[in-house]
């Protein structure tokens, strides 16, 4: 378990530079809340395991991060699709000018 991952699970908003600190000895007894600093109580160890557990199930589920390749092949996408959707109204405004022309001149 990472107490730290953990903790930022379940307090999303918190800095661990300065609402807590997670030490681990070296002693074999693993990783350890060593300072605490938020207005909350301080998580137990089977709150922390549930969180840490939760945590775990939404990166599974997380849908994948896109390759910067892919951001911009979507991006282009969208772009284009708003250039045609611009110019088809261009049209549509050029017709309505031509055709109001037609009526005056008439």
């Amino acid at each position: 378990m990472n107490p730290a991952l953990a903790i930022l699970y379940m307090y999303p908003s918190a800095d661990p530079t300065k609402d807590f600190m997670v030490q681990d000895d070296g002693d074999g007894k693993g990783p350890y809340i060593a300072a605490w600093n938020l207005d909350k109580p301080k998580p137990t160890e089977a709150e922390l395991q549930a969180a840490w557990k939760a945590y775990q199930e939404a990166e599974a589920n997380k849908p994948p991060e896109l390759t910067e390749l892919e951001q911009l092949q979507k991006e282009n996408l969208l772009l284009k699709s708003q250039n045609n959707a611009l110019s088809e109204r261009a049209d549509f405004i050029e017709d309505i000018i031509a055709e109001m022309a037609m009526r005056v001149y008439q």
